[in-house]
């Protein structure tokens, strides 16, 4: 799986209503994601709903996903309304990562990715080798590739969906 687009490039501890505040907590709570779109890292950066487009990529620094889990719903299925390709940091809330892939939003720690570029450059990620290039700056790095088992997951549109799948091959 490859993605390529903006980065959007954001500090240690992007915790959950960071990306979408809780002042959004009844949007959320009624499942209203494009309501949530609306409001993605409003405290942050007012400018960025608007501007964020289709296939961008979201790059932190460490801790993302801080937070209670009660919002990681309502931040990540935000994430997926915009139609961002990745949430990618330098480390990750391991329950907010999980929560991510069961909803089929790619959340994955590259360690030093961070560094990798600025916001507004271009980049392209080939997620199943670990290739990461900054189409800017011609900056490359190697980083760990991320499963196939969750590459297979997210392409599926998340947990449920995977599992669906492998019941329906496996009848």
């Amino acid at each position: 799986m490859k993605i390529e687009g903006k980065a959007w490039v954001f500090g240690d501890g992007l915790g959950a209503t960071d990306i979408l505040s809780s002042r959004y907590d009844k949007a959320g709570m009624s499942r209203d994601w494009a309501e949530c779109r609306k409001h993605l890292m409003e405290e942050i950066d007012p400018a960025f709903s608007v501007a964020v487009k289709p296939g961008d990529i979201v790059i932190a620094g460490d801790n993302l996903g801080r937070g209670h889990a009660h919002y990681y719903t309502a931040a990540i299925m935000a994430c997926k309304e915009a139609g961002i390709a990745a949430l990618l940091c330098d480390g990750v809330n391991a329950l907010f990562q999980r929560g991510a892939i069961d909803q089929g939003f790619l959340t994955w720690a590259m360690p030093g990715i961070s560094a990798l570029a600025t916001t507004g450059d271009r980049l392209a990620i080939d997620l199943a080798t670990g290739e990461a290039a900054n189409c800017d700056s011609g900056r490359t790095e190697q980083f760990a590739p991320v499963s196939p088992l969750i590459l297979d997951i997210v392409a599926a549109g998340g947990s449920l969906d995977w599992a669906l799948g492998r019941v329906k091959t496996a009848a």
